[in-house]
């Protein structure tokens, strides 16, 4: 508790000579660390950061019970799907598309620029019994390119259409190319 500031009363001299008693405080100054403390510090939380990563990573591997992954090896990798592939053939601006004669829009044929060529169905009936069979004309022969029995999405051809040939899909082999009773794609030459 301080003592109670005296009266003046016209003594001023009185006054003044209990006021310069009073002594000023004194403030220490502030320690602080150096630059050189500032750095060993930066650098040791620095160098700890990294070991305790090191570690996290070392338990992560040993400490796991599942076993790893196995590498994928061209052996064991995953081969896309006749769709995948046949997605990947339309979305080449070189591809040429042909929508099957009679089919409804329910086949179209995709030939890529060298030939490679993939049936893309959609609603087309299950064959009872007897699989659908897609023909090459126009060549000198009548090539059977594939079979499939309406289920799948995308069929490739197993040969390469040539730009002259068309395709028929029938569930017999035809003996001419007839647009009335056959799902045709024509190809111009």
């Amino acid at each position: 508790m301080h003592a109670p500031l005296p009266v003046v009363d016209g003594d001023a001299e009185a006054a003044a000579t209990t006021l310069s008693a009073w002594s000023p405080v004194e403030v220490p100054n502030a320690r602080r660390p150096t630059p050189t403390t500032l750095v060993v510090l930066a650098s040791c939380a620095g160098v700890g950061a990294l070991l305790l990563g090191l570690l996290a990573g070392v338990f992560t591997v040993w400490g796991s019970d599942e076993p790893a992954a196995p590498a994928v090896t061209a052996a064991n990798a995953v081969q896309p799907t006749a769709e995948q592939r046949a997605l990947a053939l339309l979305a080449k601006p070189s591809t040429e598309r042909v929508v099957f004669r009679g089919s409804g829009g329910g086949l179209l044929l995709a030939v890529g620029s060298a030939g490679r060529a993939a049936i893309l169905v959609r609603g087309l009936d299950r064959a009872a019994g007897r699989p659908y069979g897609a023909w090459l004309v126009g060549s000198s022969r009548l090539i059977r390119a594939a079979s499939f029995d309406g289920s799948q999405r995308a069929v490739f051809l197993s040969v390469p259409l040539r730009p002259h040939e068309s395709v028929v899909v029938s569930q017999t082999r035809p003996t001419r190319l007839d647009p009335a009773t056959q799902l045709v794609a024509l190809r111009s030459p």
